[in-house]
């Protein structure tokens, strides 16, 4: 029963998530009203910010739900496993991490400064999942190493959707996921690289 219960919500925040966009698209952002969206996904006001606490969220849909799953990934990995490759895991099991309106995304965030904003502070939440698991593994004399690394695989993972969209703007497609792994498997070794160099012992 549970299992129905979560699909049921990720199926409703869903909808909610697509009604925004497509409303966000055909009259932009300010002057699409949360009403409106409601009537959209056809649920109601109340519904939407029980899922969204402000309409910027809805931009970023599953966004905040998928740097709890980081967090808690992180904490409940093996002992034999490395914060960098779990992150990769993380990164290979987001669904629709690259998705369709991507490219609308990110011209709301440069257009709104509030959703712009939004995004900033979502990257400085992955970082500091990131960063926190790494002073763990690497021990608190090498904070500033870990710091630094986190920082490191969030600037990639913006990269990645910048050059994907623009893929998409010019060539109507974005990048295959041969060259999502290689973007992201290069910029991992740099960084588990410098990490192993600093792990003590």
């Amino acid at each position: 029963m549970a299992g129905l219960r979560e699909r049921k919500k990720h199926a409703t925040r869903l909808a909610i998530h697509e009604a925004g966009m497509r409303l966000f698209a055909e009259r932009g952002f300010t002057a699409t009203t949360i009403d409106a969206i409601a009537e959209a996904a056809d649920v109601s006001r109340a519904t939407v910010f029980s899922y969204f606490p402000s309409k910027e969220e809805i931009v970023f849909g599953d966004a905040a739900a998928a740097i709890d799953a980081l967090a808690e990934r992180l904490r409940e990995r093996p002992a034999d496993e490395t914060t960098v490759a779990a992150v990769r895991a993380w990164l290979g099991d987001l669904a629709g991490w690259l998705e369709p309106d991507l490219i609308l995304q990110l011209r709301i965030g440069r257009e709104v400064p509030a959703v712009g904003a939004r995004r900033v502070q979502l990257n400085r939440e992955i970082e500091l999942v990131i960063a926190t698991a790494l002073e763990a593994e690497l021990g608190p004399d090498e904070r500033l190493a870990a710091r630094l690394a986190a920082a490191s695989l969030v600037a990639t993972l913006s990269t990645i959707e910048e050059t994907a969209a623009a893929r998409m703007e010019q060539e109507g497609r974005g990048l295959t996921a041969a060259e999502i792994d290689r973007l992201l498997d290069g910029a991992l070794a740099f960084v588990h690289a410098g990490v192993a160099a600093l792990a003590p012992g």
